[in-house]
């Protein structure tokens, strides 16, 4: 799957906790994990991040009024772009995002901890 471009999207969810969502198609599902505070975007710029629902239907960019782990709220696009899916285990996401506002290399881990809880947390890390 290296070399091969896919859609992104982080969008911005107004909520009463405003966050953003990352939204990635993965083999053909569409992955996502809430992001509580800002996108890491200088390097070695780390965050915590929420896995969300798996949707093997949705859209990258969808937008409206969404609900997620985080409540009900309208959903903009903050970013968009292709991005190239480096490695893909059940443990580590490595990317490389292109974009109008990010680019560079993302990974995004689970560490043990982040197994444990129902919705399991993860770092994204900017490389």
């Amino acid at each position: 799957m290296s070399g091969t471009r896919l859609n992104f999207c982080i969008q911005k969810h107004r909520t009463e906790h405003p966050h953003y969502n990352l939204r990635l198609e993965i083999g053909g599902i569409l992955r996502s994990w809430i992001l509580p505070k800002t996108i890491p975007t200088k390097d070695n710029e780390m965050r915590l991040v929420i896995e969300d629902k798996e949707d093997p239907h949705g859209s990258v960019n969808s937008k409206g009024i969404v609900e997620d782990g985080y409540g009900e709220g309208e959903v903009e696009i903050w970013d968009s772009g292709t991005y190239k899916l480096a490695k893909n285990s059940k443990s580590k996401i490595e990317i490389e995002v292109k974009s109008e506002k990010l680019s560079g290399k993302f990974v995004l881990l689970l560490p043990n901890w982040g197994r444990w809880y129902k919705k399991r947390l993860w770092i994204l890390i900017k490389l």
